[in-house]
């Protein structure tokens, strides 16, 4: 305050020292031009010595300005500089690999870490389209066009999105697997830009390879035991070691029961560690999904029957046989139906349909029964998962159907999705490859 004070002064004091030159002096000029007679030519000589004092007054007055303007600009252009200086170097010293990209796909900056894992320089891939620099591939190897990768996601829906489990191949064809965020650079309103965040995941694949490993090996062991329990509540049952009175009886029945219910988990914990191992051996044959479907409808027959549920079978005529390994996809059918009977109150109805569309077959599984809360529905797929309600309505159930489904499907080179309403029903589409 006080150094903004003292320049106001100074520029006062200035103010009323050019009021004394240009007012007091030609005024006395003129005084002394009346009174002591001075010739013409003096009063014009001392007119132009002070138009010339004012006119390097200002000169000196704007050198001053520019002279201050000039140092404002190079202080801002050097703290400018500095600033992106510190940006560039925080993106380059980072530990996730980064790109960015412009709104035509075009990398404009790639820092160090995305160069040590891709194998490539930045100043070799500016300019460069993305997907051609680092090809992105799914679990079963397949180049991920580049349409359906995040980076080209985000301009679709303009918000961020996360992709897992896919691998990025490395200049000398090598391949790693990545977890990617891509997140919209908006300016203005307006998508400019995208900047994608992806990380090497090997080792978290090194360990869940390792759950799943042990969770094979666990559940392989597991079943010799109950094996032998099934085996002896049957005999147990059918009297081999003598006759049972009622109590008894019901309690060999639950045995078996319980016993049964702990193979089925076995059973599906194990399908779904060899799925995740790649130690499943897929032998496709040609098979008609029609007659398939009536087989696993005659094996629920006696739960559906005792709900006392309608169901509808429509099966298109011109359905071919397609090469699919009967063991595999039988077990989505029989999720997927085994469900919609569990789950759709007594008197319910449930629908069955398969279509050829193009070179696929699409196959339906509807019901009226008791939903999917929206909550839940994007988790619907994941290991262990279920939904609140299925829960209050049935207590026995894993959570693994749904995901064994997903992975034999998919394994199978097919795609699945749903739609539910709570109280109203699900519907499940899932498709097959006819070549």
């Amino acid at each position: 305050m006080g150094n903004r004070s003292g320049k106001t002064e100074v520029g006062d004091v200035s103010r009323w020292i050019w009021v004394a030159i240009l007012g007091v002096f030609p005024a006395l000029m003129f005084v002394a031009y009346r009174t002591v007679k001075l010739e013409v030519w003096w009063v014009i000589l001392a007119i132009i010595y002070v138009t010339n004092i004012l006119f390097a007054a200002l000169t000196l007055r704007s050198l001053r300005q520019l002279k201050v303007s000039r140092d404002l600009l190079t202080t801002n252009a050097v703290e400018a500089e500095e600033k992106r200086a510190k940006e560039e170097a925080l993106i380059r010293s980072l530990g996730e690999g980064i790109v960015v990209t412009d709104k035509n796909g075009d990398v404009e900056l790639i820092n160090h870490q995305a160069e040590q894992m891709i194998g490539w320089n930045l100043d070799e891939v500016v300019g460069k389209k993305w997907y051609q620099v680092a090809p992105l591939l799914d679990e079963s190897g397949r180049v991920i066009p580049s349409r359906d990768r995040a980076t080209q996601k985000v301009f679709e829906t303009g918000k961020p999105v996360y992709s897992s489990v896919n691998y990025y191949v490395r200049r000398d064809g090598s391949k790693f697997p990545v977890g990617t965020t891509a997140s919209p650079v908006v300016i203005d309103g307006k998508t400019v830009g995208v900047i994608a965040v992806f990380r090497d995941i090997t080792k978290e694949k090194e360990i869940d390879r390792a759950k799943t490993e042990f969770v094979s090996l666990a559940s392989h062991q597991l079943r010799t035991p109950l094996s032998a329990i099934k085996w002896y509540a049957e005999m147990l049952a059918n009297g081999d070691a003598g006759p049972l009175n009622q109590e008894q009886s019901e309690f060999v029945k639950c045995l078996y029961q319980s016993n049964e219910r702990m193979v089925e988990l076995v059973n599906s914990l194990l399908s779904i560690s060899r799925l995740e191992m790649g130690k499943i051996k897929i032998e496709p044959v040609p098979t008609k999904l029609g007659e398939m479907v009536t087989v696993v409808l005659k094996d629920l027959e006696p739960k559906i029957l005792a709900k006392k549920q309608k169901v509808e079978v429509k099966i298109g005529e011109d359905v071919p046989e397609i090469k699919v390994d009967p063991k595999l996809v039988s077990q989505v059918y029989l999720n997927l139906l085994s469900n919609a009977v569990k789950y759709t109150p007594e008197g319910g109805k449930i629908t069955v349909e398969v279509a050829k569309q193009g070179q696929e077959i699409v196959s339906q599984v509807a019901d009226t029964g008791y939903g999917i809360p929206q909550e839940d529905q994007k988790r619907l797929f994941e290991r262990f998962f279920r939904a609140s309600n299925a829960q209050k309505n049935d207590t026995e159930g894993t959570g693994l159907g749904l995901y064994l489904v997903k992975a034999i499907i998919e394994a199978c080179h097919g795609t699945i999705r749903f739609e539910s309403e709570e109280n109203k029903g699900t519907t499940f589409w899932f498709t097959l490859p006819v070549i």
